[in-house]
């Protein structure tokens, strides 16, 4: 019976050795220091001269975890926000934003539906700490994903709320109708006041839609709460000076101009009855993310991203990023295209999401543009005649992202830096693998060793900075480590834990499995040969104590850097194990 059982757990290894490796994807990230967190990989495909200074911020979903993440042009990650962003489902809109004077990062959190979703807007400080939350008013549903756009510290956020409605023309007479009502809300940070609220189905008719009920999953049966018809899918709302809005709408194909006083529509741009002719064949459908970039009594220059599709109908063979002018003195007022920026022909058609940022927003004529295409998880920058400086994609197995920006923050994250130390043996030399993760201003490593919790730090070498996470080798063992983060001025910012990283070293069962930079990732059981199974003892640290520097003269050689990456399926290597497990105990 012995022999069998052997038997089992060999062929039953094998299974889970061929599974795991199966799961093996080069698209995430994994970190020694971090083992929490699975990022996607951000792989540059082209990157100029003329390309703008800047991180990239983005918020991929349909990944491992769903999560803020800001990467650097070169594709390096700064940042990711898997548990500490919100609680948990969908990060959308991750952005710069400017709350109480000064920078902020701002973004909704909130789990998704078929097309809208139910959350909050959160607003972080440069610390990373959460000092902020929006929430929708008067009665309705949680805000909705769309738009969380902070201007003069009033947020604007939309709702997506079911409200009754006579369908009956859509032959929906067997019970009452569902809309899905598009809504946003103006409202004071400062007193959190509510100061605008408008509600589509009150100035805009449903026979402006062209999505019917049911046409598709995200255009709801009209049926019943559940899945209301969504005939105007707002997206998108900006404000200017006036105190007047601009809204895109999806399922109309159109951008309004919203009076700030009464809610009415001033005019329309697109759709089914626009009040402007449109110049030279211009043409758009299901566009996103509409702003104001100047205005005046005569003249609306206005962007917006063009997707050409709604993943059913479509009018052009690819999005688009679009600067137009709308001139009201005209007769009839009229729109042309001042300029494009047609996605690259290999970026396929972006059927839904999708935005475009002037990275100069006083000076578009001159400036470059930055452009995250949605369904497609592509970000472009385009310079000012429309040309790509840069193109930067996360695998699009499936991956989305809503809308992407690029800007300039500095970030002093209130946790500390993370470490982890290795040795193969405690006569091998060590290796500290380092990060700190969101923090902008480190620029090197000063990293210490110490043989006990009673010894004196001892300062070994200061090292530059690489990647997300920092890998060295200190000539000869360390029981405990510590590193400090520096600034490009040399001053400390902050240290790992000052007790100390107590190295891990292998025990001799292990060291078949493992290299001087680390062991393997397991894939499965080994094979018990009979022997009994001993508990492992407790692993000995240190206290937190005050921390005693004594540089000195010792130096290390540096290794590079390398990330392991994985994706777990639907069934996980541990689940295989449990299930292998109980099935040999059914046998035996």
């Amino acid at each position: 019976m012995w022999s069998l059982f052997v038997a089992l757990r060999l062929v039953l290894a094998f299974i889970v050795a061929s599974y795991a490796q199966d799961q093996v994807d080069d698209s995430l990230l994994t970190f020694k220091s971090r083992p929490d967190l699975y990022p996607p990989k951000l792989s540059v495909n082209i990157s100029e001269n003329g390309v703008t200074p800047g991180y990239i911020f983005m918020a991929p979903y349909q990944s491992l975890q769903n999560t803020a993440a800001i990467y650097d042009i070169d594709g390096t990650l700064v940042w990711y926000g898997y548990g500490v962003t919100g609680t948990g489902g969908n990060i959308h809109d991750f952005r710069v934003c400017s709350y109480n004077g000064t920078d902020h990062l701002c973004f909704f959190n909130g789990e998704q539906y078929s097309g809208y979703s139910r959350g909050q807007a959160v607003i972080m400080d440069t610390h990373l700490r959460q000092v902020r939350t929006v929430t929708s008013q008067n009665g309705l549903s949680a805000i909705d994903q769309h738009e969380f756009n902070i201007i003069n510290d009033t947020a604007i956020t939309v709702i997506y709320h079911p409200e009754r409605y006579d369908l009956s023309a859509f032959n929906v007479t067997a019970g009452e109708g569902w809309i899905q009502n598009s809504i946003f809300q103006d409202t004071n940070l400062t007193t959190g006041e509510l100061v605008f609220e408008w509600s589509a189905v009150e100035h805009v008719a449903i026979s402006e839609g062209y999505v019917s009920p049911n046409q598709s999953e995200v255009a709801g049966t009209g049926f019943d709460a559940r899945s209301p018809w969504d005939y105007f899918h707002i997206n998108s709302v900006d404000k200017n000076g006036d105190g007047d809005y601009l809204v895109s709408a999806r399922h109309v194909s159109a951008l309004y101009k919203i009076s700030g006083e009464d809610g009415h529509v001033i005019w329309r741009c697109g759709g089914k009855f626009s009040d402007f002719e449109l110049l030279d064949g211009l043409n758009w459908s299901y566009q996103h993310d509409a702003r104001w970039l100047s205005q005046n009594a005569s003249t609306d220059i206005i962007s917006f991203f063009d997707n050409a599709s709604n993943g059913f109908n479509q009018s052009a063979s690819h999005s688009a990023g679009y600067i137009i002018k709308l001139d009201h003195t005209a007769d009839p007022p009229t729109v042309s295209l001042l300029q494009s920026y047609p996605a690259p022909e290999d970026i396929p058609i972006s059927a839904s999401q999708g935005n475009i940022q002037i990275l100069k927003p006083g000076n578009w004529a001159n400036s470059n543009t930055f452009i995250g295409w949605g369904s497609q998880p592509y970000v472009t920058e385009h310079d000012s005649r429309g040309n790509v400086v840069y193109r930067a994609n996360i695998a699009a197995n499936g991956k989305m992202n809503y809308r992407a920006f690029k800007f300039n923050i500095t970030l002093s994250p209130m946790d500390s830096p993370a470490l982890y130390t290795y040795a193969l043996d405690a006569n091998a030399n060590t290796v500290y693998y380092m990060s700190w993760n969101g923090a902008t201003e480190v620029r090197s490593w000063r990293v210490y060793g110490r043989s006990g919790c009673t010894d004196q730090w001892r300062l070994i070498n200061e090292v530059p900075k690489s990647d997300f996470e920092t890998t060295y080798t200190v000539l000869g063992y360390q029981e405990f480590g510590m590193v400090e983060a520096v600034a490009e001025n040399g001053t400390g910012i902050r240290n790992s834990t000052n007790r100390g990283i107590k190295a891990f070293v292998p025990s001799s069962s292990l060291t078949n499995n493992c290299t001087v930079n680390g062991c393997n990732v397991v894939s499965g059981y080994g094979i018990n040969t009979g022997q009994e199974v001993v508990a492992a003892e407790t692993r000995s640290g240190c206290a937190a104590l005050p921390v005693s520097t004594t540089p000195n003269s010792t130096t290390g050689s540096q290794t590079a850097n390398k990330a392991i990456d994985l994706q777990p399926g639907i069934w996980s290597t541990a689940s295989i194990v449990v299930f292998s497990s109980l099935l040999v105990s059914a046998i035996l």
